[in-house]
């Protein structure tokens, strides 16, 4: 069976006029929180763990398929809110087949590139501004897509499939799966086979035993061993 999404073979406290501005250090004891997330646009699917204190961003880090044209992980951190160094590494379409490739970005505090290094294949090749200007979207991209997910009560699911039964990650309690929307009829005859013995990614809420589908990322059927966050950059 062919999966049908190949997968890796994976911004604030102001003080009024009249009080004085409290800043909290971000190795203070407020907490940190991770959440994750995904969608599929297109030929391309991604997947997100980000994490925050204070409500800004501190971490995020991303799988990210393009369907023929390669496959990447990336992990970006911020300071004082501000993106501040990322990372990414993969595989990408060049001359009529895939290259690896890594990239390493540093930005001052005013979000100016100052270090960039980014190889592909044997080459190494500087940066336009039009692909640094779309790597900060990319991390933009990310945190406003789990963020809104996390509104909707919804994070990424993912797991295995026996004999009809959906068992999450580090879970042996099987859950119940509906697809809201419904998957497509084209999709579903794909999916049905999975369902005996595969992998799953999804975006979706967990109710009890009950997990609510909104989008399907990922499925194949490899034995897939589940996601976890990729960790590019040192500390």
């Amino acid at each position: 069976m062919k999966p049908l999404f190949l997968f890796l073979s994976l911004s604030l406290l102001a003080g009024c006029a009249s009080s004085p501005t409290v800043t909290v250090p971000e190795n203070s004891l407020t907490p940190v929180l991770t959440h994750t997330g995904g969608e599929t646009l297109g030929d391309q699917t991604a997947v997100y763990w980000y994490t925050s204190q204070q409500n800004r961003p501190v971490r995020l880090a991303d799988y990210v398929t393009t369907g023929d044209q390669g496959h990447y992980q990336s992990d970006y951190r911020w300071r004082a809110g501000e993106l501040r160094e990322l990372q990414r590494e993969g595989e990408q379409f060049d001359e009529q087949q895939l290259k690896p490739f890594s990239l390493t970005v540093r930005y001052d505090t005013q979000g100016r590139a100052v270090f960039q290094r980014y190889t592909l294949g044997d080459e190494r090749i500087p940066l336009t501004n039009t692909q640094l200007y779309e790597l900060t979207k990319d991390a933009q991209q990310g945190v406003e897509v789990v963020k809104q997910q996390r509104r909707q009560g919804q994070s990424l699911v993912q797991g295995h499939w026996q004999q009809g039964h959906f068992y999450p990650c580090g879970k042996e309690t099987a859950l119940s799966v509906t697809f809201t929307p419904a998957l497509p009829d084209h999709v579903r005859q794909q999916f049905e086979p999975i369902q005996q013995s595969g992998y799953m990614a999804v975006v979706g809420d967990v109710k009890r035993d009950a997990l609510s589908a909104q989008q399907l990322l990922i499925f194949n059927d490899a034995a897939s061993q589940c996601l976890s966050a990729p960790a590019l950059l040192d500390g």
